[in-house]
């Protein structure tokens, strides 16, 4: 089997959650005597990923006669198409569609994301940071505006271009792929489609080969971690820095520190609120390559994120026996965390219930290392393995109706 992944940018481990995936699935798809090829547009200034037997980058204007002669050359059977820029689903899907047609090739379109999270803005503190600072004045403003406007409104005032964006996928792809089957209603709802065949659901596979030892529960530290992009606007850190402010005020868990790891556009804001609420015991640590030594050391996992589309640091985590604790901000959360066993679930919002939860997850070690080990066992439902198992059923399905 000879598979093609599509993306914006060549691939880098380090970028994210999609690209770390896209990696992982590329590696194990190559044991499996898969062959994994990679066309992309731009490189990318992190290390790239080798998991790929060759890579074609695509000009702009040209790509039809280069994927045209790549697709015949290689003999690609499945094109996943990983873009997320909408601009480039617009050009290349269509494009992609067209040749599959006369050669056979299967088209699978992938959103890594929440259906509908273009219609959540940033806040409004933070977009107007960016704006003192030079960082895109037409992009701050209309998140503002997405802010402040209600969700129900922006549907109707957006309805045409909703649809057209997701019809695009829907329309170019033989199989549409999403994190959960709890997003297919949201999806078809904003693509004016019924659910039918064409949806599948795979999530994201953990990123390590190896777990944490239940053994080595007990000699976490007493750290709170967070690993996620430095992006307000989808991962609100700015609620995190306020909750850590009220364990803080607390007076009681000085022997506790917060770790964030990564990098992005907000940190320097993230730094300037960290100081202007005068924490303590937090540290930043900017992106790093390596971020298991993270999650091997503490014992608990914070997220506050505004929306994800599956959470793929929430696994990584529970793989390491780091409870997490995050708001039930997106649909697809319940998959990974059953409240209470191994990880505990806040109503999105509530910063009174998370910072309440928070303080009980470290000051009860008991809950706490029960939580941590069922953790782990649970995580085991998203190894490669069987994420890869799930691709290679669907891969068969639709090169059987190719036949």
């Amino acid at each position: 089997m000879n598979l093609l992944f599509l993306t914006e940018t060549d691939i880098s481990p380090l970028q994210g959650g999609t690209e770390r995936i896209t990696c992982t699935l590329s590696e194990e798809f190559s044991r499996r005597g898969i062959n994994c090829y990679l066309a992309y547009e731009r490189p990318t200034e992190l290390p790239a990923a080798v998991s790929f037997a060759e890579k074609l980058q695509y000009t702009r204007g040209c790509e039809e006669m280069q994927f045209a002669k790549f697709l015949s050359e290689k003999s690609i059977d499945i094109v996943i198409s990983n873009l997320v820029d909408i601009h480039y689903k617009y050009r290349l899907l269509p494009v992609i569609r067209k040749l599959s047609l006369k050669d056979g090739a299967k088209i699978v379109a992938c959103l890594h994301a929440m259906p509908g999270e273009e219609l959540l803005g940033n806040s409004v503190r933070c977009s107007l940071y960016r704006i003192f600072h030079g960082d895109g004045l037409k992009e701050n403003l209309k998140d503002i505006a997405l802010r402040l406007f209600p969700k129900p409104l922006l549907k109707l005032l957006f309805k045409g271009r909703l649809r057209r964006r997701y019809r695009v996928l829907y329309d170019n792809a033989d199989k549409v792929v999403l994190l959960s089957s709890r997003f297919y209603r949201d999806f078809a709802s904003l693509g004016g489609l019924d659910i039918d065949g064409k949806f599948a659901a795979v999530g994201n596979a953990l990123s390590f080969e190896s777990f944490l030892p239940e053994s080595g529960i007990a000699s976490k530290s007493k750290e709170v971690m967070m690993l996620s992009r430095m992006d307000e606007k989808s991962k609100r850190i700015s609620t995190a820095l306020e909750i850590w402010k009220l364990v803080n005020d607390s007076g009681t868990h000085d022997d506790w520190r917060l770790t964030i790891v990564g990098g992005g556009r907000d940190l320097a804001y993230f730094k300037r609120l960290a100081r202007k609420l005068d924490l303590r015991g937090v540290s930043f640590e900017g992106r790093q390559e390596d971020a298991l030594p993270y999650y091997r050391r503490a014992a608990i996992f914070m997220m506050t994120s505004n929306y994800e589309g599956w959470g793929i640091t929430l696994t990584e985590a529970q793989q390491m026996g780091a409870v997490p604790i995050a708001f039930l901000s997106y649909a697809s959360l319940p998959e990974i965390i059953d409240d209470g066993k191994n990880g505990v679930v806040i109503p999105d919002g509530d910063k009174t219930e998370y910072v309440g939860k928070l303080i009980r997850l470290m000051d009860d070690r008991s809950w706490r290392e029960s939580m941590a080990a069922e953790a782990i066992k649970s995580s085991r439902r998203f190894t490669r393995e069987i994420i890869c198992d799930k691709w290679v059923a669907l891969f068969d399905d639709l090169l059987q109706g190719r036949a």
